[in-house]
């Protein structure tokens, strides 16, 4: 769990040590003017990485309708989480992408399969009368979230490789912007750091999260 007080100490510390942003008679700190920029910052490179990466997930139910075949998920009503809070709206502006679904027994389908399965957008699914009676009353769709903007008191849940990407991230866009060649060269240095490590995490798949096919929350639930 890194904390916007860790990413913070880590910079003043680390790449933001010499600039503007960390105060000369207390070093390991940023300076107070500068906390909003950093925790902008901080918001925006957790959103490319919960773009890059499917390390922040959420599920939704269906429960299919006899003729209707196109299924916008951001449908109010339309289904419910599995968690301790039914009642939660789906985010679409947190949606990333669907992952994949889980029929009525519990087994996982992919999305996008013989033309069964269809995402006309990014949010909506479009699903063939046939398949849906293969599939039973209803499905559990599983998809890739960005989380919520955090806040100077805030956390978010990484990976720990993704923890150091995330520095890197801010460091290079703080930098660039701190206006001079030098600085933009210096960022740009840093951004393609940025770029070897989730590029090495993507090709090493050091940050995956693994799934089994059977989910207890189905029966705990009421699912089937």
């Amino acid at each position: 769990m890194l904390s916007f007080e860790d990413l913070a100490s880590r910079l003043a510390h680390g790449q933001l040590k010499n600039t503007a942003a960390v105060e000369d008679d207390n070093l390991g700190y940023i300076c107070p003017e500068f906390v909003p920029t950093i925790l902008s910052l901080m918001n925006q490179g957790i959103v490319d990485l919960a773009t890059r990466f499917p390390v922040f997930k959420s599920q939704v139910d269906v429960t299919f309708i006899p003729g209707q075949n196109i299924y916008p998920l951001k449908e109010a009503g339309l289904g419910t989480y599995l968690e301790d809070t039914p009642e939660e709206p789906f985010l679409d502006k947190q949606f990333v992408r669907i992952l994949d679904l889980f029929d009525e027994t519990g087994a996982r389908h992919t999305v996008n399969t013989n033309g069964h399965i269809l995402t006309p957008t990014h949010s909506t699914l479009r699903i063939t009368t046939a398949k849906q009676e293969e599939l039973g009353a209803k499905i559990r769709i599983r998809y890739q979230q960005k989380p919520l903007p955090i806040d100077e008191n805030g956390s978010v849940d990484l990976p720990p490789n993704l923890e150091t990407a995330l520095q890197l991230f801010v460091a290079a866009l703080f930098i660039s912007h701190m206006g001079s060649p030098e600085h933009s060269a210096k960022g740009d240095s840093y951004y393609g750091a940025y770029l070897r490590h989730v590029g090495e995490d993507e090709q090493k798949d050091l940050s995956s999260t693994s799934e089994v096919d059977e989910n207890e929350k189905f029966y705990a639930r009421g699912f089937v």
